[in-house]
């Protein structure tokens, strides 16, 4: 039989590390409690590094089981707190002593065959966290202006391999390269056959927000799209505050630009080339009508909604985008429009919700109440977006009657039907804002 090479024992070990990766954050925090219960390893000389300063939670029930950090503002930088502690934790086996140990005759034979399979998952564990520890890391560091403000557009292109070239540069000690496929697994598992709920790891913003670490690498064409939103938009309440006419001159102009104005400002104002062409179909995807058609008289979308960008209405797409806060939501076919009377769009349906997340993922579900929004996602590909209003909150009486997402659902409902002449064609009712809803007539 033929003996391993030491290449192909390392290959073997890389391909075991990479399917250790990919288990679900609560079954690793199951191995992480019963090595730490070994009763072998309590007699060994194992040292314990921690990754981050800060404390970790150490609560079950404090955070989903998908969170595995917060990060929390630090003085002017940011700081990494786990919320269990097993996950700050790299173990360093001390090999002489150990050695020495077993010469001594310190472990029975039975027990020395015992070690291996603890010792083996240590090492994987350590491996783990400390990978994760530095993507975390290298989030805080690329989206730092972000991580301070909360606002989309301050983020930057951040790709996978570009954060593996600045781990292996910052980590000159480790033994072996990271490889994008590794930080694939953590980032953007495949989802099994009958898996069921969330996939990956999230974490929680300095705003208290949920994020899947997906969100943190924005491609390049995403972080267009904002600047695209707002070199269209960037006095989005100037009109709606009556504020002096040179305002709403300056309004009425930026609202008027065409693509070819829009690739100018890209190039002038932020360096960045965009052909003509690129700009409308970046647009497009973002659901924002031609200039002619901005400056027609048309209502809806109005460009002062702060919608996010579109995302596939998938499960996936869902759980890696919508945010678990109270708001406004819009579902639009992909490359289809729908003819109304005064017009074709692919926007299908409005709604509103006081948790996008949980409302998204009931309209995928089978036992969803909207036969046609089914039918839809049934032969169609689909897409959505939404206004974020706040965190979840206790619902009280008085916030639910105030101008908030509900008044806002029906606002821009009566736009929908002042630009197309109809409701969107899978509302069965229509919003009554603070009044609740009402079946369309």
């Amino acid at each position: 039989m033929r003996k391993w090479t030491r290449e192909h024992a390392r290959l073997v070990g890389n391909i075991i590390f990479a399917d250790f990766l990919k288990k679900p954050l609560e079954k690793y925090r199951y191995i992480i409690e019963g090595v730490e219960r070994s009763s072998i390893l309590g007699r060994l000389p194992i040292v314990i590094r921690r990754l981050s300063k800060a404390e970790a939670g150490n609560r079950k029930d404090a955070y989903p089981s998908r969170v595995i950090a917060e990060i929390i503002r630090s003085g002017r930088s940011f700081s990494i707190r786990y919320v269990y502690e097993g996950f700050n934790k790299v173990y360093l086996v001390d090999k002489r002593n150990t050695e020495k140990l077993l010469a001594e005759g310190s472990f029975a034979r039975s027990e020395i065959e015992a070690l291996n399979s603890p010792l083996h998952k240590l090492r994987r564990i350590s491996s783990r966290n400390e990978l994760t520890h530095w993507i975390l890391k290298g989030i805080v560091k690329h989206q730092g202006k972000y991580l301070s403000t909360g606002n989309p557009i301050d983020m930057v292109p951040l790709s996978q391999d570009r954060l593996v070239d600045w781990i292996n540069r910052e980590q000159k000690n480790l033994t072996s390269k990271i490889c994008n496929t590794w930080i694939s697994r953590l980032v953007s598992p495949l989802r099994s056959k009958g898996s069921k709920g969330v996939t990956g790891i999230s974490i929680i913003e300095p705003s208290g927000e949920e994020k899947s670490l997906r969100w943190f690498f924005q491609s390049r064409k995403e972080v267009n799209k904002r600047l695209i939103k707002k070199i269209l938009d960037p006095v989005s309440n100037w009109i709606s505050n009556g504020v002096d006419k040179e305002n709403i001159a300056l309004y009425k102009k930026n609202i008027g630009l065409t693509d070819n104005q829009i690739k100018d400002i890209l190039k002038s104002e932020y360096g960045i080339t965009l052909s003509r062409r690129t700009v409308g179909h970046c647009r497009k995807e973002m659901g924002i009508p031609s200039a002619k058609r901005r400056l027609s008289g048309y209502k809806y979308p109005p460009l002062s909604a702060n919608f996010s960008l579109l995302y596939p209405l998938t499960l996936e797409g869902v759980l890696g985008n919508a945010p678990a806060s109270s708001g406004i939501y819009e579902f639009r076919l992909k490359a289809k429009e729908i003819d109304y009377p005064n017009g074709g769009t692919p926007v299908i349906y409005i709604g509103s919700t006081g948790n996008i997340k949980k409302r998204l993922r009931d309209h995928l579900g089978k036992n969803s109440k909207n036969g046609r929004i089914r039918d839809f996602l049934k032969n169609r590909e689909c897409s959505f977006r939404y206004i974020r209003f706040s965190a979840p909150r206790p619902r009280t009486l008085t916030k639910l009657r105030g101008c908030g997402w509900r008044q806002k659902e029906k606002e821009l409902y009566e736009l929908f039907v002042a630009t197309y002449g109809s409701a969107p064609e899978c509302n069965q009712i229509s919003p009554g804002g603070t009044n609740g809803y009402k079946f369309k007539k």
